[in-house]
């Protein structure tokens, strides 16, 4: 731990940490009161907070010049991040605190602390797991608070220090602060708040599920077929639309397996070994428009995990009103996504060995952001009160629901059009989407027409 002047450091233009100005005086007063107890960490290479930025700025306020630090070098900006989002994860601690068993003198940073001089009670895999990937290629940069002999702040650190071989970094505040501590650490110091960055339409691929080639069908697919299938109906007839199909696996599966011959798909970011192909896309669009127009509306329309990737509110709302807009009165909506429900019951799983789960951090709205290969991409997490919410407002009536392998999913009949204004700002978005180089398809005039929207 090294002591650094606020002078020579500067903020990081990403961190997704927004404070409200109540929060922001608490913090002063948590200062005041208890002193920096939990060092910042600084990229040495730039002299850039990674983590801290508001406790910074509050302690700036209150006059303070310089705090402790841990610093990091050759990081890039992915971990950079994630070390902020870990730091910051007071709200992830485990139920159960460890103890100390060989308490220090009181008011006082340690650098060297044994892990075996702690008796680990409980921690958080997810969490445990990321920090054990940044210890392993950066060092340690993490620290825990005791208050006499119990870990009130750092648990899991203790469990990723311990995996890692790590000494502990400690700070024992005296036991007369007790109750000053457990009042401004509880406090809420800022939510995630993702408006700041920038979006890009295009990455919002790499937030959909992964599907592999030996897979028979996505969860959705498994819960569906057998409501096609039953239909004592022509499959050459029935008409239906995988919105958001990706590489099309099912429903050209559909199409030529079970001999739905009017099923077709609709990608906009078609992902091949060199990019995003906007000729393909183009290519389904106009398969879209021809059979609209032949054909009119769809009896069924399939929206696999596609509410996974919005990056907005308003890109929600164009995925639902396109739903609604695309079927016929009466007609079939199949839907599915992430349950918010299940990625915080995984946060607290006891185990959890799977590279591709990790710690998530979600603004009011249910997303989160994480940067993968230089580029931010979202993902959108929804609870059931917040699935209920949508089949009302966008005239879906169920008929079947599931909740399966981390997702939600529905069956639901069209009961309502929407209004002309609400069909046309979701058409506006979803056919005009940013492409890679400042492109975009710009067909949503011609598919506003196509539907009697022009003018809206």
């Amino acid at each position: 731990m090294e002591i650094v002047k606020f002078k020579d450091i500067k903020p990081a233009a990403y961190n997704p940490r927004r404070i409200s100005e109540t929060a922001y005086k608490e913090l002063q007063g948590s200062l005041k009161t208890l002193g920096f107890i939990l060092p910042i960490i600084v990229n040495k290479d730039n002299m850039t907070i990674v983590a801290g930025h508001q406790r910074t700025k509050a302690a700036t306020a209150v006059g303070l010049e310089e705090a402790p630090a841990y610093f990091v070098s050759g990081i890039d900006i992915e971990s950079e991040i994630m070390f902020n989002q870990i730091h910051n994860g007071v709200e992830m601690e485990p139920a159960e605190h460890s103890i100390c068993l060989k308490p220090r003198e009181t008011g006082k940073f340690y650098d060297d602390i044994p892990v075996e001089d702690f008796d680990i009670r409980d921690s958080v895999a997810s969490v445990v797991k990321d920090m054990c990937q940044l210890m392993v290629r950066y060092g340690d940069a993490l620290c825990a608070i005791c208050i006499g002999n119990e870990v009130v702040f750092g648990n899991n650190y203790l469990q990723a220090a311990k995996a890692t071989g790590h000494n502990i970094h400690a700070y024992f505040l005296d036991e007369s602060y007790r109750q000053m501590f457990d009042y401004y650490f509880k406090q809420d110091y800022g939510v995630f708040n993702y408006e700041h960055i920038e979006r890009e339409d295009f990455v919002q691929g790499l937030a959909q599920p992964p599907r592999h080639g030996g897979i028979d069908w996505s969860v959705l697919y498994r819960e569906i077929v057998p409501y096609l299938t039953s239909d004592e109906v022509d499959r050459k007839k029935v008409h239906i639309l995988d919105f958001g199909c990706g590489k099309a696996m099912f429903i050209t599966k559909l199409r030529k397996v079970l001999n739905f011959k009017n099923a077709i798909g609709l990608e906009f970011f078609n992902h091949n070994t060199k990019g995003i192909s906007i000729e393909k896309g183009h290519e389904m669009i106009n398969n879209f428009i021809a059979t609209v127009k032949a054909n009119g509306k769809f009896d069924v329309t399939i929206c696999d995990a596609v509410v996974n990737s919005v990056n907005t509110q308003e890109a929600e709302d164009a995925v639902f009103a396109c739903l609604n807009l695309f079927t016929k009165m009466g007609g079939r909506i199949y839907a599915s996504g992430r349950s918010m429900e299940f990625a915080k019951r995984e946060l607290n799983l006891k185990r959890n060995s799977s590279d591709y789960i990790t710690v998530k951090f979600f603004d009011e709205n249910g997303l989160t952001a994480i940067m993968r290969e230089g580029q931010w991409f979202f993902q959108k997490f929804l609870t059931q009160e917040n699935v209920d919410k949508i089949l009302e407002k966008y005239g879906f009536k169920t008929f079947m629901r599931y909740h399966k392998s981390g997702y939600w999913g529905f069956g639901a009949f069209k009961t309502k059009e929407l209004s002309d204004e609400e069909y046309a700002a979701a058409v506006d978005y979803e056919f005009n989407l940013k492409l890679p180089n400042n492109q975009s398809y710009n067909r949503h005039e011609e598919v506003k027409e196509l539907f009697g929207l022009t003018g809206k």
